[in-house]
């Protein structure tokens, strides 16, 4: 995110709002936290991930096929011995930590290094005996079967 040109925005929006329009979109105490979080004394881009590297961490993509569900993530730099998966109807924590392979000072460091934990919400439930998981290249590729393909007729007594 480039900050300068978001201050530039704000300055430029300023002149043509006033008053209670921007006090109501950035009342102090949000603000403040939200420039300290992204701006002050870090350029690097580092802080949002050394903070618990967010909620988005690994990046993944989910798709439904007739038959599937199917999970991409990115995990690069990772190696499958330290990732783990559980699951628990449509819930899949994944597990993992890796180590930094640098020793010296990072002038700029946006990749996360370090444990992980991720709940991801699954489109359809499954058992952990269903799930094929495979590692590479960096990416995790995880796949199971659609267990209700087709609407069924429920008898009423």
């Amino acid at each position: 995110m480039d900050m300068n040109k978001i201050l530039q925005w704000m300055d430029l929006a300023k002149k043509y709002q006033t008053g209670d329009f921007w006090d109501g979109i950035f009342d102090q105490s949000s603000f403040e936290e939200f420039m300290k979080s992204n701006v002050d004394g870090n350029h690097s881009g580092e802080t949002a991930m050394k903070k618990g590297q967010g909620r988005n961490f690994p990046q993944t993509d989910i798709y439904i096929t007739d038959e599937d569900v199917l999970l991409i993530m990115e995990l690069a730099g990772y190696v499958k011995e330290n990732i783990q998966l559980s699951v628990s109807g449509t819930s899949l924590l994944i597990k993992g930590n890796n180590h930094e392979m640098i020793t010296g000072e990072p002038v700029q460091q946006e990749r996360y290094h370090g444990p992980f934990e991720r709940v991801i919400q699954l489109p359809e439930p499954t058992y952990p005996n269903r799930i094929r998981a495979k590692f590479n290249n960096g990416l995790l590729f995880i796949s199971y079967k659609r267990q209700f393909l087709k609407e069924e007729r429920v008898n009423i007594e």
